[in-house]
């Protein structure tokens, strides 16, 4: 295909004023395998070709920030549609659902050492620890007044104490006068919180459960057998 001179003048122009190649050929819709052969004889000079490189590589990294977005977005919505797959997966619980969740619960997080005469159950999560309860009330009929709560927290939140406790008292509804002494650890933590994002970890015990303890075992040796 044969071009007018005026534009091949024009690519000329171009190049001696530091255009790149590429921005040529888009430019004045010309091929690049044409536009080359008008362009080849002209020499950039050291600014032009460091000017070129800076934008050359200012491009690349605006091409590598959008990919990166365009993975991030695409992250986020696979999460979201899996996330929503597994919300609806599950639905309302049965009787039998939460019996077998609340075992399970009670045999990763539970208290079962032989020497052991109640139900004791330890964890940090506010969302499993009322799962746990209603457990305890719906399947096990156990009454609120019949549990106890205890604190564990690092010495370094003693100052907190109180208000930890009543952040877990409104997880839990269970009053104050139900939580016994707060065990205080000494560990030196690695990790600083700094914006009151601990809360510790709270162990529920039911009182006078030996009975239940020995349910319980039952049960995780029932759910371990199962087939």
């Amino acid at each position: 295909m044969r071009h007018d001179s005026k534009i091949k003048d024009l690519a000329r122009l171009l190049r001696k004023q530091g255009k790149s190649l590429n921005e040529i050929s888009t430019q004045l819709k010309t091929p690049k395998t044409t536009t080359r052969l008008w362009i080849k004889d002209i020499a950039l000079t050291k600014r032009q070709k460091i000017k070129l490189r800076m934008r050359s590589l200012s491009s690349l990294q605006e091409g590598r920030k959008r990919a990166a977005e365009l993975k991030r977005d695409e992250r986020i919505l696979r999460f979201k549609k899996y996330h929503q797959k597994g919300l609806l997966s599950i639905g309302e619980l049965t009787k039998r659902d939460l019996l077998l969740i609340g075992t399970s619960l009670y045999w990763a997080e539970g208290f079962k050492n032989k020497h052991e005469k109640r139900l004791g159950f330890c964890n940090s999560d506010p969302a499993m620890i009322r799962l746990y309860l209603r457990f305890l009330k719906e399947i096990l009929f156990v009454k609120n007044f019949d549990l106890t709560a205890r604190l564990s927290l690092n010495e370094n939140f003693k100052p907190r104490t109180l208000e930890i406790q009543k952040y877990w008292s409104e997880i839990t509804d269970l009053p104050l006068d139900q939580f016994t002494k707060t065990f205080y650890q000494k560990t030196q933590w690695k990790k600083e919180f700094t914006d009151n994002s601990y809360f510790g970890v709270l162990r529920i015990h039911v009182q006078a459960s030996i009975d239940l303890l020995s349910y319980m075992k039952g049960l995780i040796e029932g759910v371990a057998k199962s087939k």
